[in-house]
Order: C-alpha cells, then structure tokens, then sequence
C-alpha cells in the first residue's frame, strides 16, 4: 500500500497540462527539483549555469505557468518524507504511475526489503565508524537510491549522522533515475556524489555532489585519501623500480651473466 504522502503527490500530477502524461510530469518534476538542489550544492560556477540553463528549458514545456507554480508544493511534500526516512519516495511514486522500465531492469524494491538487506550487509558499524570517523558506500545501481535511502536509517539507528558519517559513490545509468536518486539522497541529508554513468564501462555523463558534501569534507577530509595516498606510493615504487631496472640494463652486469651462461 502506497505511503498516503506519495498518493497525495500522484493525484497532484494529475492537476497538471494533459497534453503530457503523469510519467511525463514526473519525469519533469525529478530533472527540475535535481536542477534547483545540485546548483545549490555545485563548487563549479560551469555545472550551476549549466543547471540553471537545464531548469529554465524544463519550465519552458510548461505553457501553463500554474503548473510551474504548483512544482514547490509538490517538492516540500517529497522532500518533508524524504527526509523523514522510512520510504522510498520516488521509487515508490515511480512505481504507482508505471513509469519504471522492465526492460532496464527497473522494477520498484519495497522499502522494508532494502532495509532488511542494509542491516544484514552493515551489521554494527560503529567499530569502523569510531576508527576513522566515516563509511563509505558505493552504489553501483542505484535506482531511485532506495537502497542508499535503507543505509541512512540503518546508520542514523545506529547512533550516527549520515551527514557526516557517510560518504555515499551512487551510479545510475537511467538519466531519470539518477535525478530521482540524486533528490532523495540529497533530501536524505547524505553526504556523496551521485553520477549519471555506467559501472561497468565506467563512462560518466553527470555527475552531483550532494549538499552534505562540504560539512563532511570539512570534518573528514577526502574519503579516499587512504586510497589516494597508498596509490601515490604504489606509484613511486613502480617509478623507482624501473629506473633500477634501466640502471642495471646499462651496466656490465647483464653482459657478464650472459658470458658465464655461455
């Protein structure tokens, strides 16, 4: 049965333009309300023109300047649940208006089933959290960020705050999904980068941090930077091996093996 809040938001998509479908307005609505969130959370003065750009063409393709109007309402509904916690917002309104795709493999997963399976996967985390201060996530699927969604409450449970004990790396290669993602985790209040790209390719097509972002970079630092310091080492150590194997070719040495083998 569908959360009484997401009920409210559909009956509300039918209020708008019917020259479009409710799966267009949503569609809409998900783009314009990441537009607004990520130029807010953006450090690039580039990516918030760009974001500015993308949320003006989205309320040209309304005529109708009441519908435009009606997108804040809509938004304090989602993000006051979201935020919240308990449900899968969008995945959920996704869900009601047919507009997840089967053949992506985009079928809504009930929330109490991400939760159960964010409690088995972390267990008790506050050994690792109180080690270094943070966890981090990575989401090669996101969806809707359901699953992201499942983490923060499982953590927040747990005694922490996602904002600063969280870094989340969400992947979701559906442009519509991501944005549903991107809002959700960012109502949520967790701290991350959400990118619309391919995992397993690795191409990215964009990508937003999240406006919990900078407070964690604040009290934490990079979440990689264990990562990034032991591959700068990996890196000098492969450097200082070749040139020890250059300095060795140029020496007497391999000529004087090869006279004994002979």
């Amino acid at each position: 049965m569908a959360h009484q809040a997401v009920t409210a938001f559909v009956r509300a998509l039918d209020q708008f333009d019917r020259s479009k479908t409710r799966t267009e307005v949503f569609r809409i609505f998900c783009e314009m309300a990441f537009c607004a969130l990520a130029k807010r959370a953006s450090p690039f003065a580039d990516q918030r023109d760009r974001l500015e750009a993308q949320y003006m063409e989205c309320v040209r393709m309304f005529p109708n300047k009441d519908d435009v109007r009606r997108m804040p309402e809509m938004m304090a509904i989602a993000i006051q649940i979201i935020a919240a916690s308990g449900v899968d917002f969008f995945g959920q309104a996704a869900a009601e208006i047919g507009a997840l795709d089967a053949r992506l493999g985009q079928f809504f997963t009930p929330y109490e089933v991400s939760r159960m399976m964010a409690e088995m996967s972390l267990g008790d985390v506050s050994a690792q959290i109180e080690e270094q201060g943070f966890i981090t996530i990575s989401e090669p699927a996101a969806g809707a960020g359901g699953m992201v969604l499942a983490v923060a409450d499982v953590i927040e449970k747990q005694g922490f705050d996602p904002a600063r004990h969280i870094w989340v790396e969400a992947v979701e290669l559906s442009r519509a999904t991501f944005h549903m993602a991107y809002v959700q985790i960012a109502a949520r209040g967790v701290a991350g980068r959400v990118i619309n790209g391919n995992s397993l390719s690795l191409e990215t097509n964009d990508q937003a941090f999240t406006p919990a972002a900078p407070a964690y970079h604040a009290m934490n630092g990079h979440p990689f930077a264990k990562q990034q310091e032991a591959a700068r080492q990996a890196a000098r150590a492969e450097k200082a091996a070749q040139a020890r194997r250059r300095e060795l070719l140029r020496s007497p040495a391999p000529a004087a093996a090869r006279a004994v083998w002979q």
